[in-house]
């Protein structure tokens, strides 16, 4: 099918680093441009350098605390840690699995049903506040509930279906606010990008890509400047305003797949 072009390149990029952190799925829009335009597949060196540049991202954004020594010491490292393990085990005992090109069908209708289980997991916290039941802040997060939200992150492998919208979900049926949530499943980021990474570097198709330096460069440097401000800008968003444009999104979006297939 050919190779991407700097300007396919770089389009890329600004989706691959906005969807990354918010619950819409990011895999899905990639797949988009080649699916629905009949762009050239971005190819494992690509998909590894923004996934570099949003890890730098997160990174950067979360330094103060990633950068001190009592960060690996506490509670909530050991929680990443945990919620991680499923979607790694899951990984290694279906290895490949990650690697599967979803029909656009398949992609509608993922973002259909996670749409919709986002929205019964954000009322289900809206019913909580309203009948005054507290709202669970993330620091009450325990090893079980962890654990919970990292089963729920193993069903983003679904094309559509959004690591950061699963994880979200995950921790609003949990009841945990939904800004903590959000902020949750961007520590959770972190290892899912490091794996990622990992998982593409040990393939043996990179060794047959051409590499365009400049591209490449441009790419990360995209990826991460792009990353970061939408990452501050979904945070502050979730808290003011909640997860309900995404789930409108989500919903046209699938609906909209549909139509034009």
């Amino acid at each position: 099918m050919g190779e991407l072009n700097f300007f396919q390149a770089i389009i890329l990029s600004i989706i691959q680093a906005i969807t990354e952190f918010i619950p819409v799925s990011s895999s899905a829009h990639l797949l988009l441009p080649s699916k629905l335009l009949g762009w050239p597949d971005q190819g494992l060196f690509f998909d590894i350098s923004v996934h570099f540049g949003s890890l730098l991202a997160v990174i950067f954004n979360f330094r103060h605390e990633i950068f001190s020594k009592s960060f690996y010491l506490s509670k909530f490292f050991i929680l990443i840690v945990v919620a991680t393990i499923p979607l790694v085990a899951l990984t290694l005992i279906f290895s490949g699995i990650t690697d599967f090109r979803w029909s656009l069908t398949s992609i509608a209708i993922a973002n259909i049903l996670f749409a919709l289980l986002l929205f019964a997991g954000t009322k289900m916290n809206h019913l909580n506040t309203a009948n005054n039941n507290k709202v669970k802040d993330i620091s009450k997060l325990t090893i079980n509930g962890a654990l919970t939200i990292g089963i729920w992150q193993t069903l983003s492998i679904i094309s559509g279906a959004s690591r950061s919208g699963t994880v979200i979900t995950g921790a609003l049926f949990l009841g945990y606010k939904p800004e903590d949530a959000a902020k949750f499943s961007i520590y959770l980021s972190i290892p899912t990008l490091i794996g990622a990474m990992f998982f593409g570097l040990l393939s043996k198709d990179i060794l047959t890509e051409d590499i365009d330096i400049l591209m490449t460069i441009s790419s990360i440097l995209i990826s991460f400047i792009v990353s970061f401000l939408t990452i501050n800008w979904f945070l502050s968003f979730v808290k003011r305003v909640g997860y309900l444009p995404f789930i409108i999104y989500r919903l046209f979006l699938g609906v909209s797949i549909l139509w034009l297939i």
